[in-house]
């Protein structure tokens, strides 16, 4: 493990164990008034703790930069990012979901959240371009067109990006596949993304469901 993973997985330790609000959010119930903003099941998690973890691999050697956040949700990233980091030198997030933006600007005071389609918005550079659960489902009708789609997005988010892009992916290695649910072997994306763009990375350090990728433009 080099030096930035080791620090960045100190730093998240060190959050996720000290934050004496996990287990309030994840006894919240669909009744509570609070259930919407912070429980993580709405966004298709566990734990608090399970889902911080998973957006923490996402900004392995981060450094308070700018950061475009595609598919942001509730924009809990940024949170994230203030609780380890400090506050981003610029950020900026889009979702489709309009309830999901709205939550988003309250919950954290932002001012840079767009709704709409990223495939189709005026979005800004951004040195970190984070794309959090957007390939998680099946949107196309055979499984080629699928990884195709998903290759076109990377190529759409590279160059969004001026120093790292970084996604998660469903894995279908020892593990069991749902109707729906769009998942690529770690290998093959490995390959194709080398090919293509050389300095990748892709991690698979926390369940056998996702797994994460960076790709290095420096």
């Amino acid at each position: 493990m080099s030096e930035i993973d080791t620090s960045l997985t100190k730093n998240i330790k060190k959050t996720l164990l000290t934050d004496t609000n996990n287990e309030k959010w994840d006894n919240l119930q669909v009744t509570d008034k609070d259930y919407i903003m912070y429980s993580p099941r709405p966004v298709g998690y566990n734990t608090t703790a399970e889902h911080r973890f998973l957006m923490s691999n996402l900004l392995i050697g981060y450094n308070c930069e700018s950061v475009l956040d595609i598919g942001s949700g509730r924009s809990d990233l940024y949170g994230l990012i203030v609780d380890v980091f400090g506050m981003p030198a610029n950020y900026h997030a889009i979702d489709h979901n309009p309830v999901m933006t709205d939550i988003a600007t309250r919950k954290w005071n932002l001012d840079a959240v767009q709704t709409g389609a990223y495939e189709t918005a005026e979005l800004p550079n951004a040195e970190w371009v984070i794309a959090s659960g957007i390939f998680t489902q099946k949107r196309c009708e055979t499984e080629d067109d699928d990884l195709q789609k998903v290759f076109n997005d990377i190529e759409l988010l590279y160059n969004l990006s001026t120093k790292v892009v970084s996604f998660n992916l469903l894995n279908p290695i020892n593990n069991t596949q749902h109707e729906g649910f769009f998942y690529v072997h770690p290998g093959l994306v490995l390959d194709m993304l080398i090919e293509k763009y050389q300095n990748v990375v892709v991690r698979n350090n926390y369940s056998k469901d996702v797994y994460t990728v960076l790709i290095y433009k420096f």
